[in-house]
């Protein structure tokens, strides 16, 4: 089932560019601390919940798909009774099998299809929407709400980051994750609202693949 929701909502599910870190690097402010994760392959989808309470889950081509991913255990359905304001996150479902991405597309295509623990499915969360917090006060809320985050590295040298991208490439970091890839990703809050995005991505965030 479609969505119809203003366009500024369903278009934050972005890709990420894959310029050069270093250009990227250098548009910077000087000393920036960055935070590096693995670019986990599978289906990035969003979520949104009201007064603490599941209410809408949807995918990149604005497919609505809450009734489909009710059953993951990694999805809470209740994050914080106290909250008295709507919030949307993005994160990633991916399976330790290979093809998930494909798999995992499929059952979300079908409106009919459950996904529940025994398919192996399993979700990370890694943004708050509309954050005014940085990126790793963040996860850590994200955490605090109950959910899994990928594992996440920080630095403020960028010769760290090309480290371990080749640490990646000879499959010595996050070996134990399906990835096609590290995210690099400005920690301030500030500099991440003044690159802001393009249509397609963010500015404040990069991927670096082989």
């Amino acid at each position: 089932m479609a969505r119809h929701l203003p366009i500024d909502i369903y278009m934050r599910l972005l890709g990420l560019d894959k310029d050069c870190f270093s250009s990227w690097w250098a548009k910077l402010p000087e000393g920036s601390t960055m935070v590096v994760q693995p670019k986990i392959d599978g289906c990035a989808i969003g979520l949104r919940y009201k007064y603490g309470q599941l209410v809408d889950a949807y995918t990149r081509d604005d497919s609505e798909i809450i009734e489909n991913i009710r059953n993951i255990n990694s999805i809470p359905l209740s994050i914080d009774d106290s909250l008295k304001v709507e919030v949307e996150l993005e994160g990633v479902l991916y399976s330790p099998f290979s093809n998930s991405k494909i798999s995992i597309e499929q059952l979300l295509s079908n409106s009919f299809s459950k996904i529940d623990n025994s398919t192996s499915i399993l979700f990370k969360a890694f943004q708050i929407f509309c954050s005014k917090s940085d990126e790793l006060s963040d996860l850590t809320q994200l955490q605090n709400w109950g959910f899994e985050v990928p594992i996440t590295l920080r630095t403020d040298d960028p010769r760290q980051v090309k480290r371990w991208h080749s640490q990646w490439i000879k499959n010595e970091l996050f070996s134990n994750l399906p990835t096609n890839g590290i995210v690099a990703k400005c920690n301030s809050s500030l500099t991440k609202n003044f690159l802001g995005a393009s249509p397609s991505s963010p500015n404040w965030a990069l991927a670096l693949t082989r």
